[in-house]
């Protein structure tokens, strides 16, 4: 698995990946606002490309394989960046999960399984009450865990080139999954009672520290 370039002026790796669909890595310079990004700092993220051309993706400003959003425009300086991919990967078989039973009604929990080390990336499934935001047609999503200072493991959908949490466009979070006693949630929303565990995200090639301008 190697980083492909993907540039406004040429639609090549829209036409592979849709001969390919399924999920891939994207490495992009890191968004700082409406036409800002910063170059020396990369976000890598998965994202997923359909048989159709379609892209599903947690970064707010990247949905289409097109040209125009293809690269990155920063507004100030007149940069021009690309986006990288690289894959695609997918989920292997089941390997693990975590469940809780709520035992009476001061919320007493009994949690059942194992969750995975982190932090890192990896494959989730999640019960349907409180699905994944980002998951494909089995409901598998790709999901990056990191230990906060508490011991809860937050979720992320992004990281950056060094390997840290990173919040993103409108689907940024930092939602709890699992909590000191084995499992899941703490946001005060719909209560996860599950999430099965699919192995690691096969890791994607090194990331330059830096994104080229594109000439």
């Amino acid at each position: 698995m190697e980083w492909r370039i993907a540039a406004h002026d040429t639609n090549a790796f829209r036409d592979a990946a849709t001969r390919a669909p399924g999920w891939y890595w994207v490495a992009r310079p890191r968004n700082l606002g409406r036409h800002a990004y910063d170059a020396s700092a990369g976000v890598v993220c998965l994202v997923w490309i359909g048989a159709d051309g379609r892209l599903l993706s947690p970064l707010a400003d990247f949905r289409t394989l097109e040209h125009g959003d293809l690269t990155c425009l920063d507004a100030a300086s007149g940069d021009r960046f690309a986006t990288f991919f690289a894959g695609p990967v997918s989920p292997g078989e089941l390997t693990g999960a975590v469940r809780v039973r709520r035992v009476d009604d001061d919320a007493t929990s009994q949690f059942t399984g194992e969750r995975p080390n982190v932090p890192g990336w990896w494959w989730c499934r999640t019960n349907a009450e409180a699905p994944l935001l980002l998951v494909d047609a089995r409901k598998i999503g790709p999901i990056f865990m990191e230990a906060d200072r508490h011991g809860v493991v937050r979720v992320f959908l992004a990281s950056d080139t060094a390997g840290r949490s990173v919040d993103v466009g409108e689907f940024g979070f930092s939602e709890a999954l699992v909590s000191d006693g084995g499992v899941i949630d703490e946001s005060g929303e719909l209560g996860r009672t599950e999430a099965e565990f699919f192995g690691p995200v096969a890791a994607p090639p090194a990331v330059p520290s830096a994104f080229p301008v594109l000439k």
